[in-house]
């Protein structure tokens, strides 16, 4: 289950989870985009009399655009996606990832798969044809190894103090005609 970040309570509970996650890894936290479609990853703790509603991850997709010096994906010391051709024709159509995480506790448990719910919510808004981002290395050969030929690294790593980031193109659009595997993937998490 999850929700997409509406207002300040959401806001609040996405940023106290992802600016955890940056604290322990030790990753700069950078700002929150005005144009960020943010989603809240939901844990659903049912009790007797009612069920709570926990946030264990987060998402924030954004629309490309090169020369946002906010850019998380894109200008120095990160990865250049604007001198890829595919890229440019399609920059209307090319989102950023972002923040995205999972709780400790939740992970290594089989819950990353909760986050297909989100991304199709996500295309069935506002049809991409890409998704760029700098993933993790560990994070991105599982993430790999989930989606197969769709992922695309179009460049070499880039090397940091703590972590090393592969510059990733997720070519949706050529998933999402799979009708099979996308269904494969919906019902994974049913």
């Amino acid at each position: 289950m999850f929700e997409i970040v509406k207002n300040s309570k959401q806001q609040k509970a996405f940023q106290q989870t992802w600016e955890h996650i940056c604290e322990k890894q030790d990753w700069y936290n950078d700002p929150y985009a005005r144009n960020g479609v943010r989603y809240n990853l939901l844990h659903i703790e049912r009790k007797v009399i009612f069920s709570k509603k926990k946030v264990i991850g987060t998402i924030e997709f954004l629309p490309y655009d090169p020369l946002n010096p906010q850019s998380t994906v894109e200008g120095p010391s990160k990865y250049e996606f604007s001198k890829l051709e595919k890229v440019k024709l399609h920059q209307d159509r090319t989102w950023e990832i972002d923040k995205l995480c999972l709780n400790e506790a939740y992970q290594r448990k089989g819950n990353f798969p909760l986050f297909i719910h989100i991304f199709y919510d996500h295309i069935q808004k506002h049809n991409p044809k890409y998704y760029i981002g700098l993933m993790e290395k560990k994070f991105f050969r599982m993430v790999r190894i989930i989606f197969g030929i769709g992922l695309e690294q179009p460049g070499d790593e880039l090397c940091g103090s703590t972590t090393s980031l592969i510059p990733v193109i997720f070519h949706i659009e050529k998933l999402m005609e799979d009708k099979e595997k996308v269904e494969h993937f919906l019902r994974m998490v049913k």
